[in-house]
Parts: C-alpha cells; structure tokens; sequence
C-alpha cells in the first residue's frame, strides 16, 4: 500500500511538472522584437512589420507554424501542402473549426488579402475578445492565419493586415 501511495505521489508531480511548466513558460517569457525579419513556412515567406514580437520558441518551420504578437493580438500562422481547394473551402472549414469551439460566434465576412493572392476569411467574438481568420491558396499551399485578441482597434487590425499582405507564396 505504502509503495502505491509513492507511486501516485511520483506520478502526480511528473502530471503537475509536464502541465505547469509549459503554461508557466507562456505566461512569463519575454517577447523579442522581430521586426523587419523573415519567417519561412513551408514555402511561404514573411517579412515582418516593424513593432511585431515574437516569444522564444513560438517559430516552428519543421511543422510550418509561428506565433506573433501584434500590439497585443496573437497572430498564428500555419502553413502545409498540397492542398486542393481554394481559398473559400479552407475559410469555411476554419469558419465550422472556430464555430465548434465553445463561446465562439461568427461574424461578418473578411477581405483577406496576401502578396498577389486573394484570400476569404471570417471574424468572430469570444467571451474574452474577438478576432478573425484568413486562408490563402496558392500553387496547392494553403496558409491560415488567425489573429485574435482581447480588442482589435482598428490601428491593430490595420498592422495585422500590413502583415498578411507581407505574406509571398512560393518565395525562400
């Protein structure tokens, strides 16, 4: 009995370690200013608006994601091909993802729009803020992006879309 209380003890503070550190890590880690760099994501290309920050560890190109900060929105990108649809099914598919997420309303339909290719996307609200989400198709890679935030003003939302239209598709 003794050893399965040590055990449960052990176990519980491995669950405790590998849930807390990682939120802990999010909640605290300093952000660097990336302004004026360039992101690769699987064939897509970013520079980046003067102002945006990044957290350490938040680029991922093996998997083809990164996060940003704009002001103090989130902007996700991801990106992977091939894909065989065009921009407004991989808006409707982002619409139902959002939607099936509990406090998430749609709203109105967004102009979305990348370095010479168009794309659809949608806005929202949740019960802490609002945002929208972007798809872009070019060439079979599809690109969604998804900036969320506790209030966009209109001088984020204009950074954020200087960021989309950043984005160069087939670039390196």
């Amino acid at each position: 009995m003794r050893s399965l209380a040590v055990a449960a003890a052990v176990a519980a503070a491995v669950l405790l370690f590998a849930l807390a550190v990682p939120l802990l890590n999010k909640a605290v880690s300093p952000t660097v200013d990336v302004g004026g760099q360039r992101f690769t994501l699987a064939g897509v290309t970013v520079v980046l608006p003067e102002g945006t920050r990044m957290r350490p560890g938040q680029y991922r190109p093996e998997s083809g994601r990164a996060e940003f900060l704009v002001g103090d929105a989130e902007v996700d990108i991801a990106v992977a091909g091939p894909y065989g649809f065009d921009a407004e099914y991989l808006a409707g598919e982002m619409a139902r993802l959002l939607e099936a997420q509990p406090g998430v309303r749609l709203t109105e339909s967004r102009d979305c729009a990348a370095d010479g290719v168009e794309g659809a996307g949608r806005g929202f609200v949740t019960e802490t803020g609002a945002g929208f989400a972007c798809a872009f198709v070019h060439g079979g890679t599809r690109a969604e992006v998804t900036a969320r935030g506790a209030s966009l003003d209109a001088g984020t939302v204009d950074r954020i879309d200087e960021l989309l239209a950043r984005l160069a598709f087939g670039a390196a």
